[in-house]
């Protein structure tokens, strides 16, 4: 078999840039990809927020948790109201309700203070807590008589 000669041969002609079909089927691609990326980004953004309300609302639960375990036991009904602090962007509300309440046997008596903090924002729920605060011993170990 002998080669064809050189004018029979298919001439391959020389590409020195890019279709525009290519350039279309890339752009479609990055817009696809981009607005993928766009809804994760969004999506956790959104949680960042809520764990970062959520986080603020533990705080500020906390911190009335500690106001009520160092006041002292007769004044619970009488200061203990409802208030609100703005942490960031967001109000947080807390209420109390203080009950008396007697063992069975009517010997241990103590209060219970129930605290709610509510975040002032679409889509968080209160945080709920019991907290028993019983009577003081008249002597302990610190105070000799």
């Amino acid at each position: 078999m002998t080669p064809a000669p050189a004018s029979r041969l298919p001439r391959r002609s020389r590409r020195s840039g890019i279709t525009l079909i290519e350039i279309v089927v890339a752009c479609t691609l990055l817009a696809v990809s981009l607005t993928a990326l766009t809804g994760v980004t969004t999506k956790l953004a959104q949680r960042v927020r809520t764990a970062a309300y959520t986080e603020q609302r533990a705080a500020t639960f906390y911190q009335e948790v500690n106001r009520v375990e160092s006041m002292m036991y007769d004044s619970l009904g009488t200061y203990l109201v409802s208030d609100s602090v703005k942490s960031g962007n967001v109000w947080y509300v807390w209420s109390y309700t203080v009950a008396d309440s007697t063992s069975a046997t009517g010997i241990s008596k103590y209060k219970l203070v129930t605290l709610t903090v509510t975040p002032r924002v679409t889509g968080m729920t209160a945080q709920t807590g019991k907290i028993r605060r019983a009577r003081p011993p008249v002597a302990n170990a610190l105070n000799y008589p």
